[in-house]
């Protein structure tokens, strides 16, 4: 038995062609919307083939049971805690398991900005669970956007609810940086090291004094902070550094030596060419700026 939807506790809404039309028109979030998007508890014989592929990307996020999706000649397991991104335009067809059935909430999203969520797509992808893994804040997300779209397609509800789905996206495509904000620091060596760089951001430290608040060698620890934050260690103690001086220049009346000796610059003049550096432009040009 196939059945393609009506499910005992579901929820989704599909946004009407004139409604997608305001948005396409709507900067503010014509780069990334939603068209669909639902939850299908239990979806014993829930089956979709789409041969043609869909004008959207979709996601589908399996909160428990099995299924399984095929793209093109390829067919993926979905487990409980695994996503999957469908491309668009791409031949395609998904089903739950009938003695496991899956759980499943779903989005259809377009946009510009649509391929870059989808990174990740033809891949089925575990989010592990535990103590920061925050499976019901990314739920509650969800519900979030179908207690608004429940009250109706006003221009606020459309705005608010596409701009929860770039979180809501985001929590998926970028789930360690998601998790984050409920780590312990004390587990996590780059947060660890930010603090310390942020406790001492008046000093001259070298690699070798960060990582060693780490425990780890100089050189691992500089790829994993490279890799998570995009930047060398120095290079983003560097950055801090200005960033303080910039909130300094904003808001105090300091001169631009007392703001260099402030953030660790015993030398002004080598501090106004980091400061051009990283800002574009002379602290003294910043400040002008600012006022």
């Amino acid at each position: 038995m196939k059945k393609e939807d009506g499910f005992p506790g579901q929820f989704s809404f599909v946004l009407p062609d004139k409604i997608e039309l305001l948005i396409r028109k709507n900067p503010l979030i014509a780069d990334l919307y939603l068209t669909d998007i639902g939850y299908y508890p239990q979806a014993r014989y829930h089956f979709r083939e789409r041969l043609a592929g869909s004008d959207q990307y979709i996601l589908i996020y399996c909160i428990d049971g099995e299924g399984e999706i095929r793209v093109g000649k390829i067919v993926h397991p979905i487990l409980a805690d695994h996503f999957f991104i469908i491309p668009a335009g791409m031949a395609h067809a998904y089903h739950s398991l009938e003695d496991n059935p899956w759980s499943i909430y779903w989005i259809h999203f377009t946009g510009v900005k649509a391929g870059l969520f989808a990174r990740m797509a033809c891949q089925s992808i575990g989010i592990e669970r535990g103590k920061t893994s925050r499976i019901r804040d990314r739920i509650e997300l969800f519900s979030e956007i179908f207690r608004n779209l429940h009250r109706g397609f006003s221009i606020e509800s459309l705005e608010y609810t596409n701009l929860c789905l770039n979180y809501l996206l985001s929590s998926f495509t970028h789930a360690s940086q998601f998790r984050v904000a409920k780590q312990t620091v004390d587990n996590d060596p780059v947060s660890q090291s930010i603090n310390f760089m942020l406790e001492n951001i008046n000093r001259k430290l070298k690699l070798k004094d960060i990582a060693s608040q780490t425990s780890l060698s100089t050189s691992y620890y500089s790829a994993i902070f490279q890799i998570r934050t995009g930047h060398p260690p120095i290079e983003y103690f560097i950055q801090l550094k200005i960033q303080r001086a910039c909130r300094l220049l904003d808001n105090s009346g300091w001169l631009i030596a007392d703001v260099s000796r402030e953030i660790g610059f015993d030398d002004q003049f080598y501090f106004s060419r980091v400061f051009r550096k990283v800002m574009g432009m002379s602290p003294q040009e910043y400040r002008k700026r600012s006022t």
